[in-house]
C-alpha cells in the first residue's frame, strides 16, 4: 500500500490551492490544514488509485488508512474514509478497535460521523450482542465524540435498527449540554423516523429532550 499512497500523495500535492485551502480551513474553525482540493476533484483523483481487488485483507485497510491519517492535510482523512468504505467487509471484525481509536484522533464531525455510521456501523450491523456491548461502553465515555458514535452508529440500519438500545442510549445522554450530542440524538431519531415515525413521535412526546434534539427528531414528522 505504500507505493499506492506515495503516488496518490504526489498527485494530490500537484493540485494544492492555497486560496481554497484557506476557505476550507476557515469553515472548519481553522482547526486543520488543507490542500484546498474540493471534494469532487479529490474523489476523481483518488478513484484512479482505488482499483478493483486492490485490497483483500483487513491489514491492508489499516495500513493505508494509517498512512493517510498521519498526514497533516485534512483531505487525507477523507481519502482514508472513502478507502475504508470501498474495501471494508463485514467480516473484518478485527478492525473495530482500530476504527474506535480513530474516533478520538484529530476529531471533528467530518471524520467521526463516517467512522461511526459507515465503518463501525457496517462492522457491527450483524453482531447485535457485540454492538450493544460496545454502545453501552461508548455512551459512558468521558469523550463526547465516543458518546456520539454510540448514538449514531445505527444511522444506516433502517428496519434493522435496534430501537430499544437507541432509546436507552438517548435517555442516558438526554441531559447533555454538548451541541454535538444534542444534535446526534435528534439526527438518530430523525433517521429512524423514516422507518417508524410513530415510534419516534411516541418516544419524543414521552421523554424530556433538549429543544435541539426534539426539533431535529421531528423534522420529517411535524411540518
Amino acid at each position: 500500500m505504500k507505493e499506492e499512497f506515495a503516488l496518490l500523495k504526489k498527485k494530490l500535492q500537484s493540485y494544492r490551492n492555497d486560496k481554497h485551502a484557506a476557505g476550507m480551513s476557515a469553515y472548519m474553525r481553522n482547526q486543520f490544514l488543507y490542500f484546498g482540493i474540493h471534494s469532487p476533484k479529490r474523489k476523481e483523483i483518488q478513484t484512479e488509485f482505488f482499483v478493483p481487488k486492490l485490497v483483500t485483507e483487513a491489514s491492508q485497510i489499516k495500513e493505508f488508512i494509517s498512512l493517510c491519517w498521519a498526514e497533516d492535510e485534512r483531505e487525507w482523512k477523507y481519502v482514508a474514509l472513502d478507502f475504508g468504505k470501498k474495501y471494508l467487509k463485514k467480516d473484518m471484525e478485527n478492525l473495530i478497535l482500530y476504527f474506535e481509536s480513530l474516533v478520538t484522533d484529530q476529531s471533528w464531525w467530518d471524520t467521526v460521523d463516517c467512522l461511526a455510521a459507515n465503518l463501525l456501523g457496517k462492522l457491527l450491523i450483524e453482531k447485535p450482542q457485540l454492538r450493544s456491548k460496545k454502545q453501552r461502553e461508548w455512551i459512558e465515555s468521558d469523550n463526547f465524540w465516543i458518546q456520539r458514535t454510540a448514538i449514531i452508529l445505527q444511522l444506516m440500519y433502517k428496519e434493522k435498527t435496534d430501537f430499544e438500545i437507541l432509546k436507552e442510549l438517548i435517555l442516558r445522554r438526554a441531559g447533555s449540554k454538548e451541541f454535538f450530542i444534542q444534535k446526534a440524538i435528534g439526527w438518530a431519531l430523525r433517521q429512524y423516523s423514516k422507518t417508524n415515525s410513530k415510534a419516534v413521535m411516541n418516544f419524543v412526546n414521552k421523554n424530556t429532550l433538549a429543544p435541539l434534539s426534539r426539533k431535529e427528531a421531528l423534522r420529517l414528522i411535524v411540518k
